[in-house]
């Protein structure tokens, strides 16, 4: 709920500033907004509306309805949950702080190409930044949640086949997610570090910063699309069966179409964003053939989705009308989509109108009918009462009325530049964009319809039958029983039964079970602050960065990273006194994991994640070391005697820890002290060498403000190094703790799975040290 809340606050921000630039577009000429605020607003609203609004009010729906749907009583990880939350609220709060700053917020476009973006005085972008970090960490939290919970979680008899499939897309969609934003954490960490440090990793006049950034950004981007849409297709296949009559057409077809675009696929065509940036002609062709193939897998899913509603006798309830809403909103952006897979035809689209209505048929139209769908469905289900269904046909027709009012004219405009704050008096612009104004005002006045409706349904609604669609998932079988409004549409005869496997799963909820099924905390054992805490105490911190150099910086710094230690510290002391207790949970379907334990398959979905964090950092190095024209050379600059002894001794440190590893699990606790005291011996002599070649080298004139190429190789090298720095200190504060429990003696022959886990994390600290030493060192 709170997800849910908070992502319609930040919709109405970004709507506003969109009302904004159409009042600015309404008319040729026009000076309501300057080009500075202008700017501003169109980057806030592309910033807030993806990153705040369509993403996690699908991930609200998601917490909410997932446990619910695979019979679960919470998620895998509760406090982990709530901190995805925490940092997500803290990310936004950074992001429309950013107004309030001298210099304005972020005015870039949303994409916020370097290095263009990165010379943009003040800090209110880099709050924006710095937010956009935060938020990538709660979804990376978020995915490896609900990845587990997924795979982990699953009542007895619900096998991978069973799965409702809004559960299947919202795995697609944590997947896709689990490997799309670590790129963009490593984009916004490299141009916030320009800003903030005086890195030249966007500055630099000697490589090409604005293709460095573009394959960065582009490489997240592009799944990004999907991210925001999938969850919405999840919703319409869900809902489709209901008001339909029959099962779902092709649903392992729909299922493979969606595999394919999530893996393969949505990764492997973002140069398509790159058609104008001088790539060369044969890799144009052959990312035009990805782009048009991605296509397929939709082509599949849709004509599923129409099938399955010609086949069937289809209730226009409001569920259903915006189901068809997002599905006609879509074939109109696919088709206008296929244009721009041909590097000739991008090549006179790119920079128009044509590619705004592109782009907001499908983000937004097919995510936003989809998700009101969503929310129409399953209000019962929230409310226990029933929606105004009159109030809600309404809100469908003047919304889809005003929405193709909005975007269609700006097909028309393709040969209107789009990065321009107004426009002269030529041909049939002023027409189309005095239409499409109307046309933002009359869909924004549709949503005030929708509140209503929720506002009615929570206070004044009917009571709505325990299951008011005929649904045969999990979410209806818990629902207490309410008494049925008269009114209320209960004619079920044409749905799907409600009996069959899933009759053996569900069983009513108790009041306690059912609360808790929806998300809520239930006894003292399940609550706490630290990740509130933490959440907070690393937005105050990374505001002092926004600000840094200063006192209120330095301030800010101190307060946020005092605070983060406390959490951290409370963090782990409740853990010491066993202080909080997720709630228990059968053992069910865990199929093809169920010999791998919850917490391990955690582990290895986060390491899976890092994998992708290092690699984009990494990425970005070799970019670097092949478009610089120079570069220091092997020896030069790095002790690689020095270099090489630090990596013997970080080595030999995950053969001590393996050692510590055997020793427990032959129930020896004397040698796996022994053993874990050595590592973090071995660990904090790297560090310390480390540290001190920082020194050394800084002392001898490596800096950031150094002469071209040793401020390129010193940038690269202080931000990559010491984010593998930072995870072995992580480690060595993990190891305290786990000594602590040791010593306490909490880990037994038979329990000791923190320690195996923290040895899957040490291995991999080692693997990737592996990786920096040669390239910063030997070549």
């Amino acid at each position: 709920m709170l997800y849910f809340f908070t992502s319609l606050y930040f919709g109405i921000i970004g709507a506003i500033l969109a009302l904004l630039m159409r009042v600015q577009l309404s008319v040729p000429n026009n000076f309501f907004l300057s080009a500075y605020y202008y700017d501003q607003a169109v980057t806030m609203h592309g910033l807030i509306m993806i990153f705040w609004f369509l993403s996690p009010i699908a991930i609200g729906l998601a917490n909410y309805f997932v446990p619910l749907q695979i019979g679960a009583k919470d998620l895998a990880f509760p406090r982990l949950n709530a901190m995805s939350y925490w940092l997500y609220l803290s990310g936004g709060i950074m992001a429309v702080l950013s107004f309030f700053v001298p210099g304005g917020s972020a005015d870039a476009g949303w994409t916020n190409y370097q290095p263009l973006a990165v010379l943009t005085p003040g800090s209110g972008t880099t709050l924006v930044y710095l937010g956009l970090v935060l938020l990538a960490a709660s979804i990376t939290l978020g995915s490896i949640n609900f990845v587990v919970s997924i795979i982990w979680l699953r009542a007895p008899g619900m096998s991978l086949d069973k799965l409702p499939m809004f559960t299947w897309f919202i795995l697609f969609t944590i997947i896709a997610m689990l490997f799309a934003f670590p790129t963009l954490i490593a984009a916004f960490a490299l141009a916030s570090s320009d800003r903030i440090l005086g890195t030249v990793f966007f500055t630099s006049t000697q490589i090409q910063p604005s293709i460095l950034w573009d394959n960065l950004f582009w490489f997240f981007g592009h799944p990004e699309v999907y991210i925001v849409l999938l969850p919405g297709f999840g919703i319409i296949a869900n809902i489709v069966p209901q008001f339909t009559g029959r099962p779902l057409a092709a649903k392992n077809a729909i299922l493979v179409a969606t595999a394919l675009v999530v893996l393969p696929l949505s990764f492997g065509v973002w140069m398509h964003h790159m058609f104008l940036t001088g790539i060369p002609v044969d890799l144009q062709g052959a990312f035009s053939i990805a782009t048009i193939a991605i296509s397929i897998p939709f082509d599949v899913i849709t004509l599923s989705f129409v099938e399955s509603m010609i086949r069937g006798r289809v209730k226009l309830l409001t569920p259903m009308l915006f189901v068809l809403g997002a599905v006609v909103l879509f074939i109109i952006g696919g088709i206008t989509g296929v244009f721009l897979s041909s590097p000739v035809l991008d090549r006179v689209f790119r920079g128009s109108y044509f590619v705004v209505a592109h782009f907001h048929y499908v983000m937004v139209g097919a995510a936003i009918f989809s998700i009101f769908a969503g929310i129409y469905y399953w209000i019962p289900r929230f409310t226990g009462r029933m929606y105004n269904e009159r109030l809600g046909k309404i809100h469908f027709v003047i919304s889809f009325i005003g929405f193709n009012v909005l975007y269609f004219p700006m097909n028309f405009l393709f040969d209107m530049p789009r990065r321009i704050f107004t426009y002269p008096n030529i041909g049939n612009w002023a027409l189309l964009n005095g239409i499409a104004s109307v046309g933002a005002f009359i869909f924004a006045g549709a949503q005030t319809l929708l509140a209503a409706n929720l506002l009615y349904t929570w206070f004044r609604g009917p009571p709505s039958p325990p299951n008011p669609w005929g649904s045969p998932d999990l979410e209806w079988k818990s629902q207490p029983v309410l008494t049925p409004s008269p009114t209320a549409p209960t004619d079920t005869s044409e749905s799907p039964p409600a009996g069959g496997w899933i009759g053996q799963l569900a069983t009513p909820a108790s009041p306690a079970t059912e609360t808790h099924a929806a998300g809520a905390e239930h006894g003292e054992a399940h609550y706490s602050s630290r990740p509130i805490q933490l959440s907070f105490g690393a937005m105050i911190f990374l505001m002092g960065a926004a600000f840094y150099p200063g006192i209120l910086a330095i301030g800010l710094m101190v307060i946020g990273g005092a605070l983060f230690a406390v959490a951290l510290g409370g963090w782990a002391r409740d853990d010491l006194r066993h202080k909080f207790a997720p709630p228990p949970e059968e053992e069910g379907d865990r199929w093809p994991f169920q010999g791998v334990s919850k917490m391990k398959l955690g582990m290895w979905v986060f390491l899976s994640s890092e994998i992708v964090l290092f690699g984009s950092f990494l990425a970005a190095y070799i970019f670097i070391r092949g478009a610089a024209v120079t570069f220091p050379a092997p020896g030069s600059i790095h002790d690689i005697p020095l270099g090489t002894l630090n990596t013997i001794i970080l080595a030999t440190s995950g053969l001590t820890m393996f050692l510590a590893i055997q020793a427990i699990r032959q129930g020896d606790r004397r040698r796996l002290m022994q053993w874990m005291s050595v590592t973090f011996m071995l660990g904090s002599t790297f560090m310390g060498i480390k540290i001190s070649e920082w020194v050394n080298l800084g002392s001898s004139g490596f800096t950031l403000s150094a002469p071209y190429p040793f401020n390129l190789a010193a940038s690269a090298y202080y931000i990559i190094v010491g984010l593998h720095g930072a995870h072995v200190t992580a480690g060595l504060i993990m190891m305290v703790y786990l000594m602590k429990k040791t010593k306490d003696g909490e880990y037994t022959k038979e329990s000791h799975e923190a320690i195996e886990n923290f040895g899957l994390y040490w291995a991999f600290i080692d693997i990737v040290w592996c990786f920096i030493f040669p390239l910063f060192y030997l070549l």
